[in-house]
């Protein structure tokens, strides 16, 4: 179902900004590992509820009061499944500097860390490390509004072989129909899909850019850390390619660290670790 969504993946050559501290930095070059954060753990708290909006007001355009009841009860219950649901998810930017992130991760004396994107992509599957979904955050609320429309109306009707009226009508005649249920069945998974990639508009200077894994039903991968005094939990990703090294292609330090020391000892760290990539300083100007 995923493969027929309206995604929007990397172009060739397009780069991935991870914002972090100079903690996580060592971290990723010694390791060669990233943290994918459970879903429910994202900043955004209200994300994953976000889609429920959107595809409500879809519904509430309908005519039929019988087809917006059925499809409001689909709603709430996809809802719920996504509450259970073991997600994970590698967050990037597709900024280079942006003072949006530099505020919000690096604590504005952090660094950034650009990886070729098709090759960290390549990294992880090299690995056997399966990847769910992967694309763009979308967040023009009138084409989430048209994508929620093609899924209702157009691509999961095709999957169920029946036109839209012809599965609701079934629908409230019958709420056991198997061709109403399958109906029922692929919107949950198609809107647990988009739920990963819908966002608020306000959050559009983000620009950001997700990978997501599953567990499925192997928890022993799942571990935990303590932020901010609770335990997050997440999985680890190796993004180490078979040359042995992680796909990072330049390291930017943040505006409030113009510490002529700061790019020097990353420079000098990054070669040690041997890698030879450009350290630079953000563009941004800030005042202290």
């Amino acid at each position: 179902m995923k493969k027929a969504l309206s995604l929007e993946h990397l172009n060739e050559g397009e780069m991935l900004y991870h914002y972090t501290k100079i903690h996580p930095v060592q971290s990723i070059f010694e390791t060669g590992v990233l943290y994918a954060t459970k879903s429910s753990f994202l900043n955004d708290t209200n994300e994953m509820g976000y889609i429920m909006h959107v595809a409500g007001e879809v519904v509430a355009g309908l005519q039929n009061e019988r087809f917006r009841e059925l499809l409001t009860h689909g709603i709430v219950e996809t809802m719920e499944e996504m509450r259970r649901r073991d997600v994970f998810v590698l967050s990037f930017s597709l900024l280079p500097d942006s003072i949006t992130l530099w505020s919000e991760f690096g604590e504005q004396t952090g660094y950034n860390m650009a990886f070729d994107g098709k090759e960290l992509l390549s990294c992880i599957e090299d690995r056997d490390q399966d990847i769910y979904c992967h694309g763009r955050v979308l967040y023009d609320h009138a084409l989430q509004i048209e994508r929620i429309k093609d899924l209702f109306y157009n691509i999961i009707p095709r999957k169920v072989g029946l036109p839209f009226e012809e599965v609701m009508t079934r629908g409230s005649r019958d709420p056991k129909d198997p061709d109403f249920r399958l109906y029922g069945t692929k919107l949950h998974h198609a809107l647990n899909v988009y739920a990963l990639f819908f966002k608020q508009e306000e959050f559009s200077p983000e620009m950001e850019y997700r990978i997501v894994f599953r567990t499925g039903a192997d928890k022993s991968r799942v571990h935990f850390r303590e932020k901010d005094g609770f335990l997050l939990p997440y999985l680890e990703i190796s993004v180490t390619g078979r040359d042995g090294k992680i796909p990072v292609k330049a390291i930017t330090v943040a505006p409030k660290n113009h510490v002529d020391l700061a790019r020097k000892g990353m420079l000098q760290y990054t070669q040690a670790m041997g890698y030879d990539v450009p350290v630079e300083l953000s563009k941004l100007k800030l005042r202290y």
